[in-house]
């Protein structure tokens, strides 16, 4: 497996350039998806917790399918909450919409602040293509 190349792949976010990143980095299988929010490819940011999750995940799947993958192949999901107590169950709600089939592993985690005070949900993802010629 050459893992020499590697493909990096922007949403057009305000961060990226600012901070000198890439919103997806695909290196022979394996597909790494920054911390990703609601406003990442310049959109608005929706005012629930539950809106922001899926915007973002809908952003993470465009990128992903730039990458040559898809949500049926991420294998880690983390996520970073503002309100852990009082938005996991309607973060959750919409994690599953999105992940009941494919289960992958996942860890949410209550943080201080996001770089946005309307941010409630930043979200990263691993997944591992089924084809490595992809993309």
């Amino acid at each position: 497996m050459d893992l020499s190349a590697r493909t990096r792949i922007a949403s057009g976010g305000p961060y990226e350039d600012a901070v000198g990143y890439s919103r997806v980095v695909a290196v022979g299988p394996f597909v790494y998806v920054a911390g990703t929010t609601a406003s990442s490819d310049g959109s608005e940011i929706p005012d629930s917790a539950a809106d922001q999750t899926r915007q973002t995940i809908e952003i993470m799947e465009r990128k992903l399918h730039d990458a040559g993958s898809g949500l049926d192949e991420v294998v880690r999901v983390r996520m970073f909450v503002t309100d852990i107590k009082g938005d996991w169950l309607a973060i959750s709600e919409v994690v599953n919409s999105f992940f009941s089939a494919i289960r992958p592993v996942m860890t949410m985690v209550q943080v201080d602040a996001l770089i946005d005070d309307r941010m409630k949900i930043e979200i990263e993802m691993d997944a591992v293509r089924k084809s490595a010629g992809a993309a």
